[in-house]
């Protein structure tokens, strides 16, 4: 039985157009038929985005099925070369200066909505929807987004760069669900993808392949030196490139010891490693901020470093002249990568966010 409520923070359907973003995956296949059975009037699109290998014409295949199953129209876009202008150089070139990037978080306001907003007006479609786990708030002051209903799973790490205005347009029809429901959904519809594990895996890059990716596109810096934090060599790397700091795993070698990177010195090919318990510090710093409304230039908050990563208390100082933001940690928090997203909640609420440039030793 389909709950007919108003998901993930839906508008009014009455027959209202949608652009669905139909991935070939059991959320945007559970997106499908909550939308339509809340009355909308659905079309699908499947963006072409990648072609080095076979599983993306797989992806499009199970979109198409997917389609042909619900009835819905569909068509794939071909945007290949648009990705890789607006997603792939620039997650290499952030390589390249040393930096961690996140290409999700970039790819959703830059490309992904962008392409499916352009298509969506072009169609005469009132809405916008994705198989995302997050929530909306709609308010008389506008749309904010939220974290899914089931905290495990929820997504809007990867979406607190998304414009204010588009959050009046979106639907995300699971983002009250919970993964065994949308499985258990898409399956009562012979969905052959309800059973297919879910990926971690960036969508252009295959699982463990990041370094041969990289190398393929340019980024290497040939042979250097792990050191202690007393910068005495203790082992030697094929470059710098190929680590982030905080990383624990695949360091290429043993130490005797779990070691983890603290730092990165890219112009001398240096690697510092260090115990657990140094990869912690109270202080870090954000650039490219972004907030749905003006914040005040103090606030307490939580924050979230990692996409499934725990929500730490932090109190931020915003300085508008140099367009960053300082936060202290109230337990030391551990370390992540310049490049990395940092998102601000007030219990479930996204207060916004931005890029880590500093973290203090």
């Amino acid at each position: 039985m389909i709950d007919q409520s108003t998901e993930g923070g839906g508008g009014q359907a009455s027959g209202s157009r949608v652009l669905l973003g139909l991935s070939g995956g059991v959320d945007s296949m559970a997106s499908a038929i909550l939308l339509e059975a809340q009355g909308y009037d659905v079309t699908a699109v499947t963006l072409w985005t990648w072609q080095e290998d076979m599983q993306d014409q797989s992806r499009l295949e199970r979109a198409r099925n997917s389609a042909r199953r619900l009835g819905i129209p569909h068509r794939i876009l071909d945007v290949r070369q648009a990705f890789y202008d607006r997603v792939i150089t620039p997650f290499v070139d952030d390589w390249k200066q040393g930096l961690t990037p996140n290409p999700c978080v970039m790819c959703n306001p830059e490309f992904k909505f962008r392409t499916m907003k352009d298509l969506a007006d072009e169609l005469d479609c009132q809405y916008l929807a994705t198989g995302h786990y997050a929530r909306l708030s709609r308010t008389d002051a506008g749309s904010r987004l939220m974290r899914a209903a089931h905290h495990y799973q929820d997504q809007s790490y990867f979406l607190y760069r998304l414009p204010a205005a588009l959050l009046d347009r979106l639907l995300f029809p699971v983002g009250t669900r919970s993964k065994d429901q949308v499985r258990q959904l898409a399956g009562q519809y012979g969905d052959p993808v309800a059973d297919v594990r879910d990926s971690q895996d960036l969508c252009f890059i295959g699982k463990n392949q990041l370094k041969d990716f990289l190398f393929r596109q340019g980024v290497e810096s040939g042979p250097g030196s792990f050191v202690d934090v007393s910068d005495q060599v203790i082992g030697q790397h094929s470059g710098s490139w190929q680590f982030t700091i905080g990383q624990r795993r695949h360091l290429g070698q043993s130490f005797g010891r779990r070691m983890t990177v603290l730092a990165i010195d890219h112009q001398r090919n240096r690697v510092t490693l260090g115990e657990e318990e140094e990869a912690f510090t109270q202080r870090m710093w954000l650039t490219d901020l972004v907030f749905p409304a003006d914040p005040p230039d103090t606030m307490s908050c939580l924050v979230q470093l990692r996409s499934q990563g725990k929500p730490l208390e932090v109190s931020v100082t915003i300085n508008r002249d140099r367009a960053e933001a300082t936060l202290e940690f109230q337990e030391p928090a551990r370390i992540t990568s310049p490049g990395q997203s940092a998102v601000f909640y007030d219990g479930d609420l996204v207060l916004g966010g931005g890029i880590v440039s500093r973290v203090q030793p």
